[in-house]
């Protein structure tokens, strides 16, 4: 093998992708929300019962937040955690069914596929799953609300009005008025919720 002049030096390999540069921080996510909050890091600080010097740390990158810490900061500034984590250049977002919260009450398994903030701060879409009977008692949200019944058949009642929905059917209603659904069979639908 011969060897290498000074100037036939191997050429040098490509520097290696830094995921991390590709990707927002959560300290910086976090100031930019905190600010937009109109709140100070000693404001903030205060409000979670740490020092100024977390927050800092924090806000600089130069320490990560526990989860119980982020689910705090979350709530003091009304944000999904989900918010803190995402890149605002991401064009695809895969969320793995094993990181898909599911909330089971009574008769009915929601699983939220979108939270707030993923879409907008605003929207979050859900799956159900409900057994026949009444699964969602009168009530009211603050938004919007859209249904797309997958499988089954419901009742869906607002104020002295009722609508029957089957296989396929969409419903989309002011949540801010008295509702409430009840199954006839065991039934599988989807759930936006929106403020407008």
């Amino acid at each position: 093998m011969a060897k290498r002049t000074k100037f036939e030096q191997r050429p040098k390999a490509p520097p290696p992708v830094s995921v991390r540069a590709n990707t927002m921080k959560v300290g910086s996510r976090i100031r930019e929300v905190r600010k937009r909050a109109g709140l100070t890091m000693r404001q903030l600080a205060q409000k979670l019962g740490v020092s100024y010097l977390t927050i800092q740390r924090i806000e600089t990158d130069r320490t990560s937040p526990s989860v119980a810490l982020l689910s705090d900061i979350a709530h003091h500034l009304n944000r999904p955690i989900i918010s803190f984590l995402l890149r605002r250049d991401e064009t695809v977002f895969h969320i793995k069914a094993s990181d898909q919260p599911v909330i089971e009450s009574g008769n009915l398994k929601l699983r939220l596929l979108a939270p707030k903030g993923l879409i907008r701060d605003d929207i979050n879409i859900t799956v159900g799953i409900a057994k026949k009977g009444e699964f969602v008692p009168k009530h009211t949200t603050q938004g919007f609300e859209v249904a797309y019944i997958i499988r089954g058949k419901v009742i869906f009642r607002q104020g002295d009005r009722e609508y029957t929905m089957s296989e396929g059917d969409f419903l989309y209603h002011d949540g801010r008025v008295p509702h409430s659904v009840e199954a006839l069979e065991d039934h599988e639908f989807l759930g936006i919720h929106f403020v407008k």
